[in-house]
């Protein structure tokens, strides 16, 4: 028996025109060493920040991935665990961090013509 688990389609509304969305693909922008990624509505152009990185986050992120890959494909100590846990941690407060000191760039908000 074959069983096909069926994917959940998600709709996204945006809070600005009421558009729906089936699927929205993240974009980047980079602005000095800060790469932003944020979704853009595709009817009115609002911007929804997702997160804010610098070179080292994006380093920590790597470095994270890297161990929840071997946590998911063999046996590690707990002590590697906690490890990948705590760098979790510290790169979800490092992206708050950022956000709150460069919220968004400017230029990535709508204009007032739209």
């Amino acid at each position: 028996m074959i069983v096909k688990k069926q994917e959940e389609i998600l709709q996204i509304q945006c809070d600005k025109c009421s558009a729906v969305s089936e699927s929205i693909v993240p974009e980047t922008c980079q602005e000095g060493d800060i790469e932003f990624t944020f979704f853009r509505c595709p009817e009115c152009g609002e911007v929804y920040p997702v997160c804010a990185t610098d070179s080292a986050l994006r380093a920590d992120i790597a470095e994270y991935t890297r161990m929840r890959n071997l946590i998911r494909v063999k046996p590690v100590k707990e002590s590697f665990i906690r490890r990948a846990e705590a760098l979790k941690q510290k790169n979800l407060k490092r992206t708050r961090e950022l956000m709150e000191q460069r919220p968004l760039a400017s230029f990535l908000q709508p204009s007032a013509d739209e």
